[in-house]
Protein backbone atom coordinates (compact mmCIF):
# COMPACT_ATOMS: atom_id res chain seq x y z
CA UNK A 1 0.00 0.00 0.00
CA UNK A 2 1.10 3.63 -0.33
CA UNK A 3 2.41 5.67 2.55
CA UNK A 4 -0.68 6.62 4.56
CA UNK A 5 -0.46 9.59 6.95
CA UNK A 6 -2.70 8.89 9.91
CA UNK A 7 -1.53 11.84 11.98
CA UNK A 8 1.33 13.31 13.99
CA UNK A 9 3.73 10.64 15.19
CA UNK A 10 7.25 9.41 15.60
CA UNK A 11 9.38 7.34 13.24
CA UNK A 12 12.02 4.76 14.17
CA UNK A 13 13.68 2.36 11.72
CA UNK A 14 15.15 -0.90 12.92
CA UNK A 15 17.27 -3.32 11.02
CA UNK A 16 18.41 -6.67 12.36
CA UNK A 17 21.18 -5.20 14.46
CA UNK A 18 22.86 -2.15 12.98
CA UNK A 19 22.23 0.14 10.04
CA UNK A 20 24.31 -0.90 7.08
CA UNK A 21 24.17 -4.58 8.10
CA UNK A 22 20.56 -5.38 7.26
CA UNK A 23 18.20 -3.46 5.01
CA UNK A 24 14.87 -2.30 6.36
CA UNK A 25 11.92 -4.49 5.49
CA UNK A 26 9.84 -2.01 3.53
CA UNK A 27 10.48 1.05 1.42
CA UNK A 28 9.27 4.37 2.88
CA UNK A 29 6.42 4.61 0.39
CA UNK A 30 5.13 1.22 1.58
CA UNK A 31 5.03 2.08 5.29
CA UNK A 32 2.12 3.55 7.20
CA UNK A 33 2.74 6.75 9.14
CA UNK A 34 1.32 6.30 12.64
CA UNK A 35 0.25 9.41 14.58
CA UNK A 36 1.71 10.42 17.99
CA UNK A 37 1.23 14.04 18.95
CA UNK A 38 3.14 15.57 21.86
CA UNK A 39 1.78 17.75 24.67
CA UNK A 40 0.07 20.90 23.51
CA UNK A 41 1.69 24.26 24.24
CA UNK A 42 4.86 22.48 25.39
CA UNK A 43 7.05 25.44 24.51
CA UNK A 44 4.92 27.77 26.62
CA UNK A 45 4.86 25.23 29.44
CA UNK A 46 8.65 25.06 29.36
CA UNK A 47 8.86 28.85 29.25
CA UNK A 48 6.88 29.00 32.49
CA UNK A 49 9.94 27.54 34.23
CA UNK A 50 11.72 30.82 33.35
CA UNK A 51 14.80 28.92 32.18
CA UNK A 52 16.79 31.34 29.99
CA UNK A 53 18.01 30.59 26.49
CA UNK A 54 21.62 29.42 26.52
CA UNK A 55 24.68 28.50 24.48
CA UNK A 56 27.05 25.55 24.86
CA UNK A 57 30.57 25.40 26.29
CA UNK A 58 32.10 22.03 25.25
CA UNK A 59 34.92 20.41 27.22
CA UNK A 60 37.04 17.29 27.14
CA UNK A 61 35.19 14.85 29.43
CA UNK A 62 35.94 15.09 33.15
CA UNK A 63 34.74 12.70 35.87
CA UNK A 64 32.42 14.37 38.38
CA UNK A 65 30.92 11.34 40.18
CA UNK A 66 31.95 7.76 40.97
CA UNK A 67 30.01 6.13 43.79
CA UNK A 68 32.50 3.24 43.80
CA UNK A 69 35.03 5.66 45.26
CA UNK A 70 32.78 7.84 47.41
CA UNK A 71 29.28 7.55 48.81
CA UNK A 72 28.60 3.91 47.97
CA UNK A 73 25.92 2.40 45.75
CA UNK A 74 22.52 4.10 45.43
CA UNK A 75 19.85 1.92 47.07
CA UNK A 76 16.22 1.16 46.13
CA UNK A 77 14.12 4.31 45.75
CA UNK A 78 17.28 6.17 46.65
CA UNK A 79 18.41 9.57 45.35
CA UNK A 80 21.97 10.84 45.09
CA UNK A 81 22.67 14.56 44.72
CA UNK A 82 25.34 15.60 42.23
CA UNK A 83 26.79 19.04 43.05
CA UNK A 84 28.29 20.69 39.97
CA UNK A 85 29.15 24.07 41.51
CA UNK A 86 32.84 23.19 41.40
CA UNK A 87 32.71 22.26 37.72
CA UNK A 88 30.40 24.90 36.22
CA UNK A 89 30.19 28.70 36.49
CA UNK A 90 27.37 30.58 38.21
CA UNK A 91 25.67 31.31 34.86
CA UNK A 92 25.39 27.61 33.87
CA UNK A 93 21.78 26.47 33.37
CA UNK A 94 22.18 22.91 32.02
CA UNK A 95 24.84 20.24 31.50
CA UNK A 96 25.68 17.37 29.16
CA UNK A 97 26.75 14.24 31.07
CA UNK A 98 27.67 10.69 30.24
CA UNK A 99 26.00 8.60 32.97
CA UNK A 100 27.13 5.01 33.54
CA UNK A 101 25.42 2.47 35.79
CA UNK A 102 27.40 -0.52 36.97
CA UNK A 103 27.00 -3.52 39.31
CA UNK A 104 23.19 -3.23 39.63
CA UNK A 105 21.65 -5.93 41.81
CA UNK A 106 18.17 -5.79 40.19
CA UNK A 107 16.35 -4.66 37.09
CA UNK A 108 16.15 -0.91 37.54
CA UNK A 109 16.13 2.50 35.91
CA UNK A 110 17.87 5.75 36.76
CA UNK A 111 16.21 9.16 36.38
CA UNK A 112 18.25 12.38 36.26
CA UNK A 113 16.47 15.69 36.89
CA UNK A 114 17.07 19.16 38.36
CA UNK A 115 17.54 19.12 42.13
CA UNK A 116 14.57 20.66 43.88
CA UNK A 117 12.08 19.57 41.21
CA UNK A 118 9.57 16.76 41.61
CA UNK A 119 10.84 13.54 40.01
CA UNK A 120 9.45 13.30 36.44
CA UNK A 121 7.95 10.19 34.86
CA UNK A 122 10.94 9.92 32.50
CA UNK A 123 13.91 7.58 32.81
CA UNK A 124 17.51 8.14 31.72
CA UNK A 125 19.21 4.75 32.04
CA UNK A 126 17.84 1.17 32.12
CA UNK A 127 19.89 -1.62 33.73
CA UNK A 128 19.75 -5.39 34.25
CA UNK A 129 21.48 -7.18 37.14
CA UNK A 130 25.25 -7.15 36.72
CA UNK A 131 25.11 -4.95 33.61
CA UNK A 132 27.35 -1.95 32.91
CA UNK A 133 25.76 0.54 30.52
CA UNK A 134 26.10 4.24 29.72
CA UNK A 135 23.75 6.88 28.38
CA UNK A 136 24.30 10.55 27.64
CA UNK A 137 21.92 13.04 29.22
CA UNK A 138 21.25 16.73 28.66
CA UNK A 139 19.55 18.10 31.76
CA UNK A 140 18.70 21.44 33.33
CA UNK A 141 20.52 22.28 36.55
CA UNK A 142 18.49 22.68 39.72
CA UNK A 143 18.99 24.56 42.96
CA UNK A 144 22.63 25.58 43.54
CA UNK A 145 23.58 23.93 40.22
CA UNK A 146 22.75 20.44 41.54
CA UNK A 147 21.17 17.36 39.98
CA UNK A 148 19.17 14.50 41.51
CA UNK A 149 19.91 10.90 40.43
CA UNK A 150 17.12 8.48 41.38
CA UNK A 151 17.47 4.66 41.39
CA UNK A 152 14.29 2.58 41.36
CA UNK A 153 15.27 -0.90 42.57
CA UNK A 154 18.19 -2.79 44.11
CA UNK A 155 21.61 -1.20 44.53
CA UNK A 156 23.66 0.29 41.73
CA UNK A 157 26.84 2.32 41.36
CA UNK A 158 26.77 5.45 39.23
CA UNK A 159 29.58 7.15 37.31
CA UNK A 160 29.15 10.56 35.64
CA UNK A 161 31.49 12.33 33.20
CA UNK A 162 30.82 16.00 32.36
CA UNK A 163 31.07 16.80 28.63
CA UNK A 164 30.07 20.46 28.75
CA UNK A 165 27.51 22.94 30.02
CA UNK A 166 25.01 25.47 28.72
CA UNK A 167 25.48 29.07 29.84
CA UNK A 168 23.00 31.94 29.81
CA UNK A 169 25.91 34.14 28.75
CA UNK A 170 25.03 33.94 25.07
CA UNK A 171 28.13 35.90 24.04
CA UNK A 172 30.61 33.20 25.05
CA UNK A 173 29.05 29.86 24.09
CA UNK A 174 28.40 28.01 20.84
CA UNK A 175 25.20 27.32 18.90
CA UNK A 176 23.85 23.93 17.80
CA UNK A 177 23.44 22.99 14.15
CA UNK A 178 21.52 19.83 13.35
CA UNK A 179 22.24 17.69 10.30
CA UNK A 180 20.51 14.58 9.00
CA UNK A 181 22.54 11.70 10.51
CA UNK A 182 25.58 10.86 8.38
CA UNK A 183 28.10 8.05 8.79
CA UNK A 184 31.61 9.36 9.49
CA UNK A 185 33.29 6.06 10.50
CA UNK A 186 32.63 2.35 10.15
CA UNK A 187 35.61 0.13 10.90
CA UNK A 188 33.70 -2.85 9.46
CA UNK A 189 34.06 -1.18 6.07
CA UNK A 190 37.56 0.26 6.43
CA UNK A 191 40.45 -0.10 8.86
CA UNK A 192 39.32 -3.19 10.74
CA UNK A 193 38.52 -3.53 14.47
CA UNK A 194 40.24 -1.36 17.06
CA UNK A 195 42.57 -3.49 19.21
CA UNK A 196 43.48 -3.37 22.92
CA UNK A 197 44.65 0.12 23.93
CA UNK A 198 44.11 1.06 20.29
CA UNK A 199 43.03 4.45 18.98
CA UNK A 200 41.15 5.33 15.80
CA UNK A 201 40.59 8.94 14.73
CA UNK A 202 37.34 10.24 13.21
CA UNK A 203 37.98 12.75 10.42
CA UNK A 204 35.54 15.67 10.76
CA UNK A 205 37.24 17.99 8.29
CA UNK A 206 34.07 17.96 6.16
CA UNK A 207 32.29 20.02 8.84
CA UNK A 208 32.50 23.83 8.59
CA UNK A 209 35.76 25.34 9.85
CA UNK A 210 33.84 27.23 12.53
CA UNK A 211 32.53 23.97 14.08
CA UNK A 212 34.09 23.59 17.53
CA UNK A 213 32.37 20.43 18.85
CA UNK A 214 30.37 17.55 17.42
CA UNK A 215 27.50 15.31 18.50
CA UNK A 216 27.41 11.75 17.18
CA UNK A 217 26.01 8.33 17.89
CA UNK A 218 28.87 5.94 18.74
CA UNK A 219 28.11 2.22 18.33
CA UNK A 220 30.37 -0.65 19.38
CA UNK A 221 29.98 -3.91 17.47
CA UNK A 222 31.33 -7.45 17.99
CA UNK A 223 33.57 -6.77 20.99
CA UNK A 224 35.70 -9.82 21.79
CA UNK A 225 35.65 -9.05 25.52
CA UNK A 226 34.18 -6.54 27.96
CA UNK A 227 35.68 -3.14 27.19
CA UNK A 228 35.41 0.63 27.54
CA UNK A 229 35.60 3.14 24.67
CA UNK A 230 36.51 6.79 25.33
CA UNK A 231 35.93 9.68 22.91
CA UNK A 232 38.05 12.82 23.31
CA UNK A 233 39.57 15.64 21.23
CA UNK A 234 42.47 14.43 19.07
CA UNK A 235 45.84 15.72 20.22
CA UNK A 236 45.15 15.82 23.97
CA UNK A 237 45.88 13.24 26.65
CA UNK A 238 43.17 10.60 27.05
CA UNK A 239 40.98 11.63 30.02
CA UNK A 240 39.70 9.46 32.86
CA UNK A 241 36.26 9.06 31.35
CA UNK A 242 34.18 6.58 29.38
CA UNK A 243 31.82 7.02 26.45
CA UNK A 244 30.72 3.44 25.79
CA UNK A 245 30.70 0.20 27.81
CA UNK A 246 30.37 -3.16 26.08
CA UNK A 247 30.32 -6.85 26.94
CA UNK A 248 31.53 -9.49 24.50
CA UNK A 249 29.45 -9.80 21.30
CA UNK A 250 27.12 -6.93 22.22
CA UNK A 251 26.02 -4.12 19.93
CA UNK A 252 25.73 -1.00 22.08
CA UNK A 253 25.17 2.66 21.05
CA UNK A 254 25.64 5.89 22.98
CA UNK A 255 25.41 9.54 22.00
CA UNK A 256 28.63 11.51 22.45
CA UNK A 257 29.29 15.26 22.47
CA UNK A 258 32.98 16.19 22.31
CA UNK A 259 35.19 19.09 21.16
CA UNK A 260 36.85 18.70 17.76
CA UNK A 261 40.61 18.38 18.27
CA UNK A 262 43.84 18.51 16.32
CA UNK A 263 43.56 18.21 12.52
CA UNK A 264 39.75 18.44 12.86
CA UNK A 265 39.57 14.96 14.42
CA UNK A 266 38.13 13.15 17.43
CA UNK A 267 39.98 10.17 18.95
CA UNK A 268 38.30 6.92 20.03
CA UNK A 269 40.28 4.71 22.45
CA UNK A 270 39.41 1.04 23.08
CA UNK A 271 40.65 -0.47 26.34
CA UNK A 272 40.42 -4.28 25.94
CA UNK A 273 40.11 -6.85 23.14
CA UNK A 274 38.98 -5.94 19.64
CA UNK A 275 35.86 -3.98 18.73
CA UNK A 276 34.35 -2.42 15.62
CA UNK A 277 33.24 1.21 15.98
CA UNK A 278 30.59 3.08 13.99
CA UNK A 279 30.08 6.87 14.16
CA UNK A 280 26.89 8.60 12.92
CA UNK A 281 27.15 12.41 13.17
CA UNK A 282 23.91 14.23 13.97
CA UNK A 283 25.07 17.81 14.55
CA UNK A 284 27.79 20.23 15.53
CA UNK A 285 28.33 23.37 17.59
CA UNK A 286 29.52 26.63 16.05
CA UNK A 287 30.58 30.08 17.21
CA UNK A 288 28.97 31.65 14.13
CA UNK A 289 25.68 30.00 13.29
CA UNK A 290 23.04 27.74 14.85
CA UNK A 291 20.32 27.60 17.50
CA UNK A 292 20.11 28.57 21.15
CA UNK A 293 19.15 25.97 23.78
CA UNK A 294 16.21 26.05 26.15
CA UNK A 295 16.41 23.42 28.95
CA UNK A 296 13.61 22.17 31.20
CA UNK A 297 12.60 19.26 33.42
CA UNK A 298 12.17 16.12 31.24
CA UNK A 299 8.83 16.10 29.41
CA UNK A 300 7.29 12.89 28.04
CA UNK A 301 6.38 13.48 24.39
CA UNK A 302 4.85 10.07 23.69
CA UNK A 303 4.72 6.46 24.86
CA UNK A 304 3.41 3.75 22.53
CA UNK A 305 2.38 1.70 25.57
CA UNK A 306 -0.33 4.23 26.41
CA UNK A 307 -3.93 3.24 25.86
CA UNK A 308 -4.99 3.45 22.24
CA UNK A 309 -1.45 3.29 20.89
CA UNK A 310 0.34 0.33 19.36
CA UNK A 311 3.96 -0.85 19.13
CA UNK A 312 6.17 0.21 16.27
CA UNK A 313 6.79 -2.37 13.53
CA UNK A 314 8.76 -2.47 10.24
CA UNK A 315 5.74 -1.46 8.19
CA UNK A 316 5.17 1.80 10.08
CA UNK A 317 6.83 5.17 10.53
CA UNK A 318 5.93 7.25 13.54
CA UNK A 319 6.00 11.01 12.99
CA UNK A 320 6.15 12.93 16.29
CA UNK A 321 4.47 16.30 15.95
CA UNK A 322 3.26 19.17 18.11
CA UNK A 323 6.46 21.24 17.88
CA UNK A 324 6.44 25.01 17.84
CA UNK A 325 7.75 26.44 14.52
CA UNK A 326 10.62 28.10 16.41
CA UNK A 327 11.99 24.71 17.51
CA UNK A 328 14.79 23.57 15.17
CA UNK A 329 15.89 20.47 17.12
CA UNK A 330 15.37 18.71 20.43
CA UNK A 331 17.53 17.04 23.06
CA UNK A 332 15.76 13.90 24.22
CA UNK A 333 16.02 10.41 25.65
CA UNK A 334 14.82 7.53 23.45
CA UNK A 335 13.78 4.37 25.31
CA UNK A 336 12.68 1.11 23.68
CA UNK A 337 11.09 -1.84 25.47
CA UNK A 338 9.36 -5.14 24.70
CA UNK A 339 11.20 -5.79 21.40
CA UNK A 340 10.01 -9.06 19.86
CA UNK A 341 13.19 -9.57 17.78
CA UNK A 342 16.73 -8.19 17.34
CA UNK A 343 16.47 -4.79 15.71
CA UNK A 344 17.70 -1.20 15.58
CA UNK A 345 15.84 2.10 15.62
CA UNK A 346 16.59 5.16 13.49
CA UNK A 347 15.45 8.72 14.20
CA UNK A 348 15.58 11.58 11.67
CA UNK A 349 13.92 14.95 10.86
CA UNK A 350 10.49 14.81 9.26
CA UNK A 351 10.38 15.41 5.54
CA UNK A 352 13.92 14.10 5.06
CA UNK A 353 15.24 10.87 3.61
CA UNK A 354 15.76 8.04 6.08
CA UNK A 355 19.52 7.93 6.73
CA UNK A 356 21.88 4.95 6.83
CA UNK A 357 22.27 5.31 10.60
CA UNK A 358 21.10 3.74 13.83
CA UNK A 359 20.24 5.26 17.22
CA UNK A 360 19.35 2.27 19.37
CA UNK A 361 20.19 -1.44 19.08
CA UNK A 362 18.13 -4.14 20.79
CA UNK A 363 17.87 -7.87 21.30
CA UNK A 364 14.54 -9.58 22.00
CA UNK A 365 13.10 -8.70 25.40
CA UNK A 366 15.62 -5.93 26.14
CA UNK A 367 14.84 -2.48 27.55
CA UNK A 368 17.44 0.13 26.62
CA UNK A 369 17.79 3.88 26.17
CA UNK A 370 19.94 6.29 24.19
CA UNK A 371 20.12 10.07 24.05
CA UNK A 372 19.33 11.80 20.76
CA UNK A 373 19.81 15.33 19.48
CA UNK A 374 17.61 15.42 16.39
CA UNK A 375 16.31 18.10 14.08
CA UNK A 376 12.64 18.93 13.67
CA UNK A 377 11.75 18.93 9.97
CA UNK A 378 8.73 20.07 8.01
CA UNK A 379 6.75 17.01 6.97
CA UNK A 380 5.64 17.69 3.42
CA UNK A 381 2.92 15.04 3.16
CA UNK A 382 -0.38 16.96 2.78
CA UNK A 383 -2.11 14.82 5.41
CA UNK A 384 0.44 15.89 8.02
CA UNK A 385 1.85 19.25 6.87
CA UNK A 386 3.45 19.83 10.27
CA UNK A 387 6.87 19.94 11.88
CA UNK A 388 7.85 16.42 12.89
CA UNK A 389 10.50 13.89 13.91
CA UNK A 390 10.44 10.43 12.32
CA UNK A 391 11.12 7.01 13.87
CA UNK A 392 11.11 3.47 12.41
CA UNK A 393 12.29 -0.11 13.03
CA UNK A 394 13.31 -2.98 10.77
CA UNK A 395 12.27 -6.17 12.54
CA UNK A 396 9.59 -7.39 14.91
CA UNK A 397 7.68 -4.99 17.12
CA UNK A 398 8.84 -2.62 19.86
CA UNK A 399 7.39 -0.04 22.24
CA UNK A 400 8.97 3.41 22.09
CA UNK A 401 9.12 6.17 24.72
CA UNK A 402 10.39 9.66 23.89
CA UNK A 403 11.28 12.08 26.72
CA UNK A 404 12.34 15.61 25.74
CA UNK A 405 14.80 17.53 27.96
CA UNK A 406 15.21 20.71 25.93
CA UNK A 407 14.53 22.62 22.70
CA UNK A 408 16.99 24.21 20.31
CA UNK A 409 15.31 27.40 19.10
CA UNK A 410 15.85 30.18 16.58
Amino acid sequence: MGLRRVGAVVAVVAAALLAGVTNVSAAPEDRELVPMEGPQSALRTAADTQTPISTFIPMAPVRVLDTRNAGGAVGPNGTRTLDLQGHTPADAVAVVLNLTGTQPTANTFISVFPAGDARPTSSTLNLSPGQTRANAVTVALGLDRKLSLFNLAGNTHLVADLAGYYTQNTETGTLFNTDPPSRALDTREEGGPVGPNGVVNVDLSYLPEHATAVTFNLTGVDATTSTVVTAYPAGVARPLASSLNLSANEIVPNQVTVPIGEDRQVSLHNLFGNVHLVVDVSGYYSTITGSFFFAFTPLRWFDTRDSGNRPLNPNTIIAATGWDPEVTAVAANLTATNPSAPQFLTVWPGGGTQPNASNLNLVAGQTAANAVNVGVGLETDPEVNDYSINFTTNAGTVDVIFDVTGFFVN
